[in-house]
């Protein structure tokens, strides 16, 4: 600050040599600081006691010398030194100095707004990348919102496509359940008729027994056919009324069934083809061998089946070899009974299924492979 009594630049001076005291306190002289600052020492001279004003790069370039010397001022002191370097030009009477001046504080402004341009420019190009950062995600917000709004409106679509469906199989269920109540009611009705049919046979057969005449005969055949003919408009009535048509020929058909006497069976006499009869039994015993060598294979797979796939499969595998057994037994049995085969055959067929199953279980281990076994274990699901 300037100090009252002395003149602007003796005050600038004067700030200048207290600033720098730890300078000369360090055994700094000014011929050194003049050599540094590349100035002449008279003219540091002159600065140092208020004849010159220094300028403002002077003190840039004295303050930049002393931080390297590891004596830096404080901003206080450059401020101070700065507001007091203005004063001092602005109150020196020479024109120079003052010309001086201004340069220095035009070339300052113009530095300060060339930075604050660059500043603003570094700033808005920042901002113009932000906005575009922007511009992109909320175009891909966009995107995905028309994108989300196109599966909504699909899924809508969809869902109403499945409620017309839903609705137009209720409506069907609902119909087919009509119509099983009618059937029910109708089959209800057919087997009450049945029932009266099968009871009113033998009254008009004894009735035919005792009574020879043909008009009683005529008589009881009329009855029967118009409550025949009763029933049967009774129900067309109520089918034309739930819309199933008409159903008197099925019921006619029916009642004819009901009434018309058995046929006698026609009398069958036993086929032998013995060539297609040998390529069953074999073909079954095949089976019985394939179902034990299966279960083999799941007892030597490492890691095998669990226990319960294994009891499943043995019980599997026993009911279907009984009832391969039990169909050899019936072929060797056939040709057997009827004296077509040596008595030998019926025994032979007796011990194949329980021989075959067991060699089939059996084989494996003794041969150490199961190739076959493992690979019809895997098709029926026991590995």
């Amino acid at each position: 600050m300037e100090v009252p009594g002395q003149s602007a630049a003796g005050s600038y001076a004067a700030a200048l040599r207290e600033a720098l005291t730890a300078f000369t306190t360090a055994g700094g002289t000014q011929k050194d600081l003049a050599l540094a600052l590349n100035v002449a020492p008279a003219t540091l001279s002159r600065y140092l006691s208020g004849d010159r004003v220094a300028p403002r790069d002077f003190l840039r370039r004295l303050r930049g010398h002393l931080e390297q010397r590891g004596m830096p001022w404080t901003p206080e002191v450059y401020e101070s030194l700065d507001v007091l370097c203005g004063q001092a030009h602005a109150s020196s009477g020479s024109p120079a100095v003052q010309l001086a001046q201004l340069r220095e504080e035009l070339a300052r402004l113009r530095g300060e707004q060339e930075q604050a341009q660059q500043v603003a420019e570094e700033r808005l190009t920042g901002l113009e990348e932000q906005a575009g950062r922007l511009a992109e995600q909320l175009e891909e917000a966009l995107e995905r919102a028309r994108v989300a709004e196109a599966r909504v409106a699909e899924q809508d679509e969809t869902l109403r496509h499945g409620q017309d469906y839903i609705h137009q199989v209720e409506a069907e269920l609902a119909q087919q359940r009509e119509q099983a109540r009618l059937l029910q009611r109708e089959v209800g009705v057919l087997r009450e008729q049945n029932r009266r049919l099968v009871e009113e046979q033998p009254r008009v057969s004894g009735a035919s027994t005792q009574d020879t005449s043909f008009e009683a005969t005529l008589a009881a055949g009329h009855n029967r056919q118009e409550r025949i003919a009763q029933e049967e408009a009774r129900i067309a009535r109520e089918r034309s009324r739930a819309g199933l048509g008409d159903g008197t020929r099925d019921r006619r058909q029916s009642y004819e069934r009901v009434t018309a006497p058995p046929l006698r069976p026609a009398a069958t006499t036993a086929r032998y083809t013995p060539v297609r009869d040998a390529l069953i039994a074999l073909m079954l015993t095949a089976a019985i061998c394939a179902v034990g060598t299966a279960f083999a294979a799941g007892l030597q797979a490492s890691p095998g089946p669990s226990v319960w796939k294994l009891v499943l499969a043995a019980a599997i595998g026993l009911f279907v070899s009984t009832m391969c057994y039990g169909c050899t037994f019936g072929l060797a049995e056939k040709y057997v009974k009827n004296r077509w085969a040596p008595d030998a055959l019926e025994g032979a067929a007796g011990i194949s299924g329980p021989l075959a199953l067991a060699a089939s279980i059996t084989a494996p281990f003794v041969l150490d492979t199961d190739v076959l076994g493992h690979w019809l274990a895997d098709i029926v699901g026991l590995l």
